[in-house]
């Protein structure tokens, strides 16, 4: 039997089920498959033992992120490849081959990405460009109603998405070669959750080995599970990644500029947002067939209400 070229490296927190489809669609794409489970007592351990039993199981104490799982999960292999795959995403038929395909082709290229899709087949975000301060300012402060940052936000988001060198593929399905993976350190475990994906690409870029965008590849991903599961923490968490993405890629004077600029505009934003969430949950709630949708105003409207209380001087120390 020949030894499987990738390990697929999952984290999962309380992702229930769905961590199966992610976990079966690796193995079945000939992968060893590893499996962090950053949410112990939940269940996932039984259930991937009774439906999944090659799954290697590791377990932690406390949940550490998605990065340090990561780089648990990666730790050991004798694979030529990893795969890190977010534990509600699944590989379609042959998209595993055609990553590999794209890096054994190319000598050059570190790094490879699928196509993302929705689970409906509609197109997800597969590629973006580093993030810039303008970006973020236009993404998570009160300065986006300015439109002063909005071609910057876009031409972050939106770039062209075709076949060959990319500078940021998307972590919920990313291969790497184990080499060079190593020689990068892993991913940086000072990003709990967020900009982990786009940290590592940059890193390998300025290594001098390419990101690839590879479209013949396909990865269904449901998206939003983890932030689901603890929607509260992690939008502190993306704020703090962002910061610490931008205090290490950008110059130091332009951080000092966007520092000043974010801790202004963030909690505005924050208000903004409280503000407008709480109205659509309450004007949600009088229609009982937008029921779900009031719910999920209400979590938003009481997340932005944590950033402006306890988790306020966390992300503004970044």
């Amino acid at each position: 039997m020949t030894a499987p070229r990738v390990r697929a490296c999952v984290v999962g927190y309380r992702s229930g089920e769905r961590i199966l489809r992610a976990c079966r669609s690796a193995r079945e794409a000939g992968a060893e498959v590893v499996l962090f489970d950053n949410s112990p007592g939940d269940g996932t351990a039984d259930l991937l033992r009774r439906e999944e039993p090659s799954v290697r199981l590791l377990s932690a104490t406390r949940n550490l992120g998605f990065a340090a799982g990561s780089n648990r999960a990666a730790a050991g292999a004798g694979t030529d490849f990893l795969l890190f795959l977010n534990p509600d995403a699944e590989l379609t038929p042959g998209a595993l081959d055609a990553l590999v395909a794209a890096l054994d082709e190319d000598a050059s290229a570190g790094i490879a990405g699928p196509a993302i899709v929705f689970p409906d087949g509609r197109p997800q975000p597969s590629v973006r460009r580093d993030p810039t301060a303008s970006a973020m300012l236009e993404l998570f402060t009160i300065w986006k109603f300015l439109f002063v940052f909005r071609r910057a936000y876009r031409r972050y988001r939106s770039p062209p998405a075709v076949r060959g060198p990319v500078e940021v593929v998307m972590g919920s399905a990313l291969l790497v070669r184990r080499g060079l993976f190593e020689a990068l350190g892993g991913f940086d475990e000072r990003y709990f959750m967020y900009f982990e994906d786009a940290d590592l690409c940059r890193r390998s870029r300025k290594r001098g080995a390419a990101v690839l965008f590879v479209p013949a590849a396909t990865a269904v991903h449901e998206g939003g599970v983890s932030g689901r599961a603890a929607p509260v923490s992690l939008a502190a968490a993306r704020l703090v990644s962002a910061q610490r993405y931008l205090r290490r890629f950008t110059p130091a004077g332009r951080f000092a500029l966007f520092r000043v600029a974010f801790v202004l505009g963030f909690p505005l934003r924050a208000m903004f947002d409280f503000v407008r969430d709480l109205l659509y949950a309450a004007a949600y709630a009088a229609m009982p067939a937008r029921a779900g949708k009031a719910r999920r105003k209400l979590r938003e409207a009481l997340s932005a209400a944590r950033l402006l209380t306890a988790d306020f001087f966390r992300v503004v120390a970044g």
